[in-house]
């Protein structure tokens, strides 16, 4: 957002650099319209602990800019400052700075005489103006009087370098022709317009205006909002957004945890704050054909886990839903309802341009657990940012608070709500200090748009499975390494890697996997990924992590505590890394190209997203509360890291509890039982037939290549 077109071109109409005109006496330019100017100063507050939001451009005089948050305003005992006009019914016309009420303490109207304070009574629709009516006359005010004329000069004034300044520009207008709508004037400036004899001809309060001359005049032909009727819209417009918002509530499956993906773990905190949590409350927008738009950005192994959703409506009974799909562009999922609860939103139809200066209603609505917050007051749109595939974002004065404000213009039609726009790079962050994506005013057509084509729009690889299914992962079957500068320049690939910071190079290759029947050998450097639904690419980031930098300390297992073994990473590095991660949330079933550098040359490889192998995370398991031990089926992570072959007996110890009958023993982590009283253990379901005998068992230990005897009493 451009702070300094919304505040200081808006706000405070600091004009921009123009040459002056001559004229015969341009003392008249002022003096005539001076009587007529006032200082507006709104004293701001705090609000049940909230500070007013907002940035403030200071113009510091030579082009040089200061800013300061509203906030620093009240810190600094200081009134937000605008320009007002006397109007021929005594009322004051100023600039509408879009503060909700709750902020403001009071308001005082200044001139060279005298002061006093004053209300709001309304806001002009097509104009960025407030009118207010003072408590008490002010001294010394004249009031504007208008006449037909042909602009000469705009007056205005503002404070700059420590004076307020009065300044005259000329009225330099631009002729722009939409491609809709009629043709219009663009004006650089706000405050009077007068003639070259210094009259009055009218107020201008708007970047546009109608090409002819019916903008001049006194302010009697403006559409207002009174405060009358905006108590009254308000009152409706709750009623109105508690009905077609309610609270969903999701409920989870408890996430599995692991330490070999703490990190993992933490990453998605970083990105996903509530990833954890087993219920989580988010508005949702009720939709035509009994659909609930749910306002919560889910990463793939968030909604892998979701169970249930419940939405409570205005009035009645919870209502359940069932999960339709999550949304690719946007941080939301669509669910359909099991039975109606409200009435749906109507979306307004009017183009960005013409809602530029246009007074809207905004309702600022959020949900921590079961309570909920709602707060209304009035909106105007300062701009449209250009985003992706040349959609039109509105953007307001204040885009600090923008996460939990929808926007509506006065008929209650939904004009843009807050949404997460999901990376299209569709990777995970590689800072971890990277904050949450934050919410961004969004048009309300665009999002009703996906919503009508799941097909396209919906994302197949953000979807709730199984508690069987929730740690499956993709595979290409190759084991990678980073990348560093020096493995880069050695193999002739600096360029194409940021000189080592991304690209890894092939250190294994599973042989039935993808990347063994694509002829994939060691050596080979893997550079990115590219998929045809995927804007960007995706760029190879693996890291090498700190806890596996040295070798497994097997030699020393016996003098780590019992207390701490849940502390022990596994040997073997997880399935799961940024690389099966990213190459996961592209969908399995999926077409992708991955780009390898190939004996110093450039090949491209097609590929289709496929399930790997059950890894150790993913592994059958059986606990033992006799023994105090939990053991898993080997699986081809662990093989290759134990190099043991597929037809070799053995399932490896995942925990042992402290005091429990195994640990007394000497049984440690990640050790193999091979077989229990001779008997070959191939799998968790051998080990639990073999021990449901009880009485004693002699247990083959194996400990990489050094075994022994472990005999337990059952």
């Amino acid at each position: 957002m451009n702070y300094r077109l919304a505040f200081a071109a808006i706000l405070f109409a600091i004009p921009r650099a123009i040459a002056a005109e001559a004229t015969n006496d341009p003392a008249r330019l002022l003096q005539s319209v001076v009587p007529s100017m006032v200082r507006v100063e709104m004293d701001l507050q705090f609000d049940k602990g909230e500070p007013p939001t907002g940035v403030l451009d200071q113009d510091g005089g030579g082009g040089s800019h200061r800013f300061s948050t509203l906030a620093q305003l009240v810190e600094q005992e200081r009134p937000l400052e605008t320009t007002g006009y006397v109007l021929p019914d005594g009322r004051i016309v100023a600039m509408d700075a879009n503060i909700h009420p709750r902020f403001v303490k009071l308001i005082r109207v200044l001139n060279k005489a005298g002061q006093t304070t004053a209300t709001v009574e309304a806001q002009a629709r097509d104009h960025w103006a407030l009118l207010l009516r003072l408590t008490q006359p002010l001294p010394g005010a004249k009031p504007l009087q208008f006449i037909e004329g042909k602009p000469s000069h705009i007056v205005t004034y503002y404070r700059t370098d420590g004076v307020v300044l009065t300044e005259a520009v000329p009225f330099a207008s631009r002729i722009q022709q939409p491609d809709h709508g009629p043709v219009m004037r663009h004006v650089d400036n706000t405050g009077v317009a007068v003639t070259s004899e210094g009259q009055a001809v009218g107020l201008i309060f708007s970047r546009r205006l109608p090409a002819d001359s019916s903008w001049q005049g006194s302010t009697d032909r403006w559409k207002l909002l009174t405060a009358a009727d905006f108590a009254a819209s308000e009152q409706q417009l709750a009623q109105q957004t508690r009905e077609w918002f309610p609270r969903v509530r999701l409920s989870f499956r408890s996430p599995k945890q692991s330490f070999a993906n703490q990190r993992m773990r933490a990453e998605s905190q970083n990105e996903e704050p509530d990833a954890e949590s087993t219920e989580r409350d988010a508005l949702g927008m009720l939709l035509p054909g009994n659909q609930v738009l749910i306002l919560a950005p889910l990463r793939s192994t968030t909604t892998a886990r979701l169970e249930k959703i419940t939405v409570f409506p205005a009035r009645g009974t919870p209502v359940i839903a069932r999960f339709a799909a999550s949304l690719k562009d946007f941080g939301a999922l669509v669910a359909t309802l099991d039975t109606p609860a409200g009435a749906a939103a109507t979306v307004a139809g009017e183009t960005p341009f013409d809602l530029i200066g246009r007074l809207l209603l905004r309702a600022d609505m959020q949900v921590q657990g079961e309570s909920r917050s709602d707060y209304y007051h009035t909106a105007r749109i300062a701009t449209w940012r250009i985003g992706s595939k040349l959609v039109a974002y509105p953007e307001l004065i204040d885009m600090s608070d923008a996460a939990r404000a929808y926007l509506f213009t006065l008929d209650h039609q939904l004009v843009a709500l807050p949404v997460v726009r999901r990376d299209p790079r569709g990777v995970l962050p590689a800072d971890l200090s990277r904050m949450p994506p934050l919410p961004m005013l969004t048009p309300a057509t665009l999002v009703l748009e996906a919503v009508k084509d799941l097909a396209r729009s919906g994302d197949i690889a953000n979807v709730p499975v199984s508690e069987a299914d929730e740690s499956r992962l993709a595979w290409l079957g190759a084991e990678l390494q980073p990348l560093s500068r020096e493995l880069a320049r050695a193999n002739g690939v600096a360029d194409q890697t940021r000189d080592g910071e991304t690209g890894a190079l092939v250190t294994y290759v599973h042989a039935d996997s993808p990347a063994g029947r694509a002829g994939i050998q060691p050596g080979a450097i893997l550079l990115r990924l590219r998929a045809a639904y995927r804007p960007l690419p995706i760029e190879i980031d693996l890291e090498e992590e700190e806890l596996r930098s040295s070798p497994f300390p097997w030699d020393r297992l016996d003098e780590i505590r019992e207390q701490f073994f849940d502390r022990i990473p596994t040997p073997w590095p997880p399935a799961e890394n940024r690389f099966t991660r990213s190459l996961t949330d592209l969908g399995f079933g999926r077409k992708y190209t991955a780009e390898f550098i190939i004996d110093g040359k450039l090949e491209s490889k097609e590929f289709e997203v496929v399930q790997a192998p059950v890894h150790y995370e993913a592994a059958a398991r059986f606990k033992s509360e006799a023994l105090g031990i939990t053991v898993r089926n080997l699986t081809y992570d662990v093989r290759r890291y134990l190099q043991r072959k597929v037809d070799e007996p053995g399932v490896v110890v995942s925990k042992i509890e402290a005091g429990g009958k195994a640990s007394v023993a000497g049984v440690k982590p990640y050790e193999l039982i091979t077989h229990i009283n001779d008997q070959p253990i191939s799998s968790v379901q051998d080990f639990e037939e073999r021990i449901t005998a009880g009485g004693d068992l002699k247990l083959s230990i194996k400990r990489m290549v050094k075994g022994r005897i472990v005999t337990l009493r059952l």
